[in-house]
């Protein structure tokens, strides 16, 4: 086994990423975090060491014993824990965790000797407009909330023991990082799935209440944009940087080339729901109009977010491009950002994998697709529909996949494989709710009762024209 590392934050977005790269880089590991959870001591997980502590006490919250072991073993140490949602009022409730706990896992990092790969954020900037680089910190910005501030004075900190002759310190500076694959805790985690979640409810609440209404306001500037990052990209990322020779004493922005702008992901809204239900308005044209009622609601349940939606900040990354070059994360493609988020939206409700069809169940979807459907061949689904072409796939249950082919808006094929440029997974019953038009599939979509796979941006077009066939032809179930 090689060389001993401490990561705090282990059984974070980030840190589980990056335990699994260090286990397969063959390091001995140490997680330490202030819950354990029974999960991660096992399979993958299976080679690490977890530690139950608190980077906000004296001695990490571990026993003397404990922690004079950590300084006797430990060579490097990743500082990921931290407090990172925005309910705290300022930033005393941030202190004990992302200041104080940087003081104590750097005095860790001091006494055994080791190289402290410390976590911040490129949020460090604040108020700051422009161009923000590696080096810049104190510009005199000001802060959006307590939890950018906290994790400004934790960073220089850290830059007044460089300045008086620290070694083994290294800062990285990751964007909005975005889980590649969430996990049932992930509904839990305060992050931008959880932005991203409250808008698509309330477009979709608002479209059903009215198909035609106008777009739904929504308080942000088109021109602007968000440093959005995968989790396993950071992780990546972290790992490869700590083995450079030169690391010692500078800060990385660890974010994508170019911005997820917010245009594109207005559009992606739009594009969901097959017409203009969103549009991003400047703040000032936003209050100069007053508010329709689902735009206060949507004000009020995306309020701490808000601030974020007129971020205009580009990061300059020169130190990350020197050592992992130009291409590093070009960016994240929306068709990305939306399966991640068709996976958040699974993982927060229980999976009834295993179940058995039911025999009636089986009988009425073999019914749908064996005399429903080929009674329609050579019709169009939707009456003067003749733009929708395209070929995907139904996976129901443990069913045999099926892939209906549209032509000209007519249904062109069922075959019995599946093919196609993307497909929809979902479960017997709610498949029967969809197709006999009592269920929407863009709501089972966001109640995470239906994967899209493939080209998910395509998939979530499509629903729309699917929707409106299912009410207009709808299938009789027994």
């Amino acid at each position: 086994m090689g060389p001993t590392v401490l990561v705090t934050g282990g059984t974070g977005i980030v840190g589980r990423p990056l335990v699994r790269g260090l286990v397969a880089a063959g390091k001995r590991v140490i997680a330490l975090s202030r819950q354990v959870l029974a999960c991660e001591q096992g399979g993958e997980f299976s080679d690490v060491e977890y530690l139950r502590g608190d980077v906000s006490q004296p001695l990490l919250g571990l026993e003397p014993p404990v922690y004079q072991e950590l300084c006797r073993t430990v060579q490097t140490i990743f500082h990921l824990a931290a407090r990172t949602d925005f309910k705290g009022a300022g930033l005393a409730d941030y202190q004990a965790i992302n200041i104080d706990g940087v003081k104590n896992v750097h005095t860790l990092a001091q006494e055994a000797g080791g190289h402290l790969h410390h976590v911040s954020t490129a949020f460090v900037c604040g108020t700051h407009t422009g161009i923000f680089s590696e080096e810049n910190l104190d510009c005199g910005q000001q802060f959006r909330n307590g939890y950018e501030e906290s994790k400004f004075r934790g960073e220089c900190y850290l830059r007044e023991c460089l300045a008086a002759g620290a070694a083994g310190i290294t800062i990285y500076r990751p964007g909005i990082i975005l889980e590649r694959q969430p996990s049932p805790s992930s509904a839990h985690t305060f992050g931008p799935f959880i932005f991203l979640d409250a808008v698509f409810r309330l477009l979709l609440t608002a479209k059903m209440q009215d198909e035609k209404g106008p777009a739904l306001r929504i308080s942000g500037q088109r021109s602007c944009h968000l440093p959005f990052i995968f989790d396993n990209d950071v992780a990546a990322a972290l790992l490869q940087i700590s083995q450079a020779p030169d690391n010692d004493g500078k800060t990385y922005h660890v974010v994508c080339q170019a911005p997820f702008g917010n245009a594109v992901l207005e559009d992606v809204f739009n594009q969901a729901f097959g017409r203009r239900v969103a549009a991003l308005v400047a703040k000032e044209a936003f209050t100069a109009v007053a508010p329709s009622q689902p735009e206060r609601i949507m004000a009020r349940k995306t309020a701490k977010y808000a601030p974020y939606m007129d971020f205009a900040v580009h990061f300059e990354r020169r130190n990350l491009e020197a050592l992992l070059g130009a291409i590093f994360c070009r960016q994240v493609e929306e068709d990305e950002l939306l399966q991640a988020f068709g996976l958040f939206l699974a993982s927060k409700k229980e999976e009834m994998a295993g179940r058995e069809i039911a025999a009636q169940e089986r009988q009425d979807i073999e019914g749908y697709f064996e005399h429903f459907l080929p009674a329609i061949i050579g019709q169009q689904l939707i009456a003067n529909l003749a733009s929708l072409s395209c070929a995907f796939w139904l996976k129901v249950g443990a069913l045999p996949c099926r892939t209906l082919v549209v032509e000209k808006g007519c249904l062109a094929a069922i075959q019995s494989e599946g093919q196609g440029d993307f497909g929809y997974k979902v479960r017997p019953e709610v498949f029967l709710q969809v197709v006999s038009g009592r269920l929407s599939p863009q709501r089972g979509f966001f109640d995470g009762d239906i994967a899209l796979e493939g080209d998910t941006m395509a998939a979530l077009r499509t629903a729309t024209a699917l929707e409106e066939f299912f009410q207009c032809r709808p299938y009789l179930v027994s």
